[in-house]
């Protein structure tokens, strides 16, 4: 269950973001944030696993998807007592409406998660044949919509920026992670680490390229990278960026070889994408944790 393992991994991301920024930010709704964003990005991998000759489970999918749906809500509960001044617990069920009607991406976030959820159960109780590649589809809609509703509204092109960065992100992290839940034995490794890992320089550019343009239309000049909590967090992600594309480059020429030629156990492959997994969670973390940061 390393997968699930990754999940405090996932929070010390953004505890050295509160700690960076502090008195600055994160907001508190930072915390189901970040869970509801790290089971999207499984959602979103488990729906794309056929494009690596792998199949998910339908039983993963409805769990991740159902813990999506949960800490969306929780965020909006939260998100309501931030905006109306109250207590967690005080917060009435209108209020609590209100702000989860006027909020688009969480409403998006939990309709498509409450779709993959009626996905699963349907894929699991009846006959009823829809392709697994629509929950991947419908997580991606979730994903964007979640990204571009922060801080990428300040400018015209920090919704295109932040949607690309975010998606081939969440591809990444993702597919690898529902690689680690699904792909069994030497022979499946073997089938879809190599095709997953041809596909991966893509979207490492994607990321890199979107990440620094983004930056630069958020940030008020380089000291801002010192002085600001935002800063802070950025270049705390940008070194975890860094770290984690040495160690994927380091599985590209060591490892999917390996895999290719059938002489890599599925224990060790397991064990070599967790340690993605895990830089993967902490740049997630990050990443909430900077979505929740003002500028």
């Amino acid at each position: 269950m390393r997968v699930v393992a990754g999940v405090p991994v996932l929070f010390a991301g953004l505890l050295v973001s509160w700690l960076l920024a502090r008195p600055d930010g994160p907001d508190p709704v930072a915390l189901p944030a970040t869970l509801a964003l790290g089971v999207s990005v499984v959602v979103l991998g488990l729906g794309l696993l056929p494009t690596v000759d792998a199949e998910p489970s339908s039983t993963w999918i409805g769990a991740f998807a159902g813990v999506w749906v949960v800490a969306t809500l929780i965020s909006a509960w939260v998100r309501t007592a931030d905006r109306s001044g109250k207590e967690v617990l005080e917060v009435s069920a209108g209020d609590f409406g209100d702000v989860l009607t006027s909020g688009a991406s969480e409403m998006v976030a939990l309709v498509t998660g409450l779709l993959i959820v009626a996905w699963a159960v349907l894929d699991l109780l009846t006959a009823v044949d829809v392709p697994v590649l629509v929950v991947g589809a419908l997580a991606a809609i979730g994903v964007l919509a979640n990204a571009i509703a922060g801080h990428a509204g300040n400018n015209a092109l920090g919704p295109f920026l932040v949607g690309a960065h975010a998606l081939a992100a969440a591809w990444w992290c993702g597919l690898l992670a529902a690689m680690v839940l699904s792909v069994r034995g030497r022979s499946g490794w073997a089938r879809s680490l190599p095709v997953f890992s041809r596909r991966a320089p893509w979207a490492v550019g994607v990321i890199a390229v979107t990440g620094v343009v983004a930056a630069l239309t958020e940030i008020d000049g380089v000291l801002a990278l010192a002085t600001t909590g935002y800063g802070r967090i950025l270049v705390a992600k940008i070194v975890m960026l860094a770290a984690l594309v040495g160690v994927a480059a380091w599985h590209r020429r060591r490892w999917v070889p390996a895999v290719e030629r059938h002489r890599q156990t599925e224990t060790a492959s397991i064990r070599n994408a967790a340690v993605e997994l895990a830089l993967m969670a902490v740049v997630l973390g990050l990443a909430a944790g900077l979505s929740a940061t003002a500028p």
